[in-house]
């Protein structure tokens, strides 16, 4: 398949997350014939699906020119006591579809997360050797470990991924709700990551998918899409109240070990984005950058 066929049909697994839905509008925007699925949380236009046993089925009956796998279980203190749970849902559930991507010879793209490192030297690279310290960091490493050998395959990892209008979960719908309510808001201080901006992610993934740089013969088959910026979820917050004209006092970090967080977080993560850089052609990629395109929405949802 052509890198201009691509877009033509694809499908987005997990479409009523952020991530997915970002993904929906971008496509929906470019006139691709899309389609997507929500386990738990009806979209317009969107098929109800449980990868439990039903994701081949539905391929087969879709036939997808792409497939984007957004789903998964994410929530990383919930993950650490469910290890059994976490498993069948990130790596068994992935394997079916994994093999119908193999059998019809069509790309996959696969979302990974900076909790695959300990957080001792970040930001790190494509190449630097994982070591997860939680359950959910090893699932994704498993699951990465299932769609690596596939032929055709892009391996996108990500960190603190905020938007607004795809979900209601994101650390930047938490910051707007405490702002908005003037209620304190308890941040861990000390752990540092490089954020991703959904809608930014879905455009650019979506370019390099376009012209064949990613998910084809000889190209990168792991990416690390970020800011170039290590930021704390007290600056992320004291820079959103600043734009909005929002009291940051109400902001306050705490070290990890006073939150007592169910499962190890990695302190120093992030991801270095230099291979991405390099394909896109730009010398940065700014969280300022980010937070100015998102500025308007992020006013009018402060107003709602």
């Amino acid at each position: 398949m052509s890198a201009s066929r691509v877009l033509a049909a694809p499908v987005i697994l997990g479409a009523s997350g952020l991530v997915g839905g970002a993904f929906l509008a971008a496509l929906r925007a470019r006139g691709a014939a899309v389609r997507g699925t929500y386990r738990t949380q009806p979209g317009p236009g969107l098929d109800p699906l449980d990868l439990a046993g039903e994701g081949a089925a539905y391929l087969d009956s879709v036939a997808p020119s792409l497939v984007i796998l957004t789903s998964a279980l994410t929530h990383v203190d919930y993950c650490e006591s469910h290890p059994e749970e976490t498993h069948e849902r990130n790596v068994r559930q992935l394997e079916p579809i994994v093999a119908w991507c193999g059998r019809a010879g069509v790309p996959l793209v696969f979302f990974s997360t900076d909790y695959l490192f300990d957080g001792r030297e970040g930001p790190y690279d494509e190449d630097t050797a994982p070591h997860p310290l939680n359950v959910y960091g090893r699932s994704k490493l498993e699951g990465e470990a299932l769609v690596r050998a596939l032929g055709r395959h892009a391996v996108l990892r990500i960190t603190n991924v905020f938007d607004i209008g795809f979900d209601v979960k994101n650390f930047l719908i938490r910051c707007l709700d405490h702002l908005r309510q003037r209620k304190p808001l308890i941040v861990p201080g000390d752990q540092l990551a490089t954020p991703t901006y959904a809608t930014w992610l879905a455009a650019e993934t979506l370019d390099l998918l376009a012209r064949g740089a990613i998910a084809a013969p000889g190209t990168p088959g792991v990416l690390h899409l970020g800011c170039d910026e290590m930021i704390s979820r007290v600056d992320f917050a004291t820079r959103v109240a600043a734009i909005l004209g929002a009291d940051a006092s109400i902001v306050e970090g705490k070290p990890t070990a006073e939150l007592h967080q169910a499962a190890p977080r990695p302190l120093m993560g992030g991801l270095r984005n230099d291979r991405l850089k390099r394909l896109l052609g730009v010398a940065a990629i700014r969280f300022d950058d980010a937070l100015a395109d998102l500025t308007p929405r992020l006013r009018e949802a402060y107003r709602a």
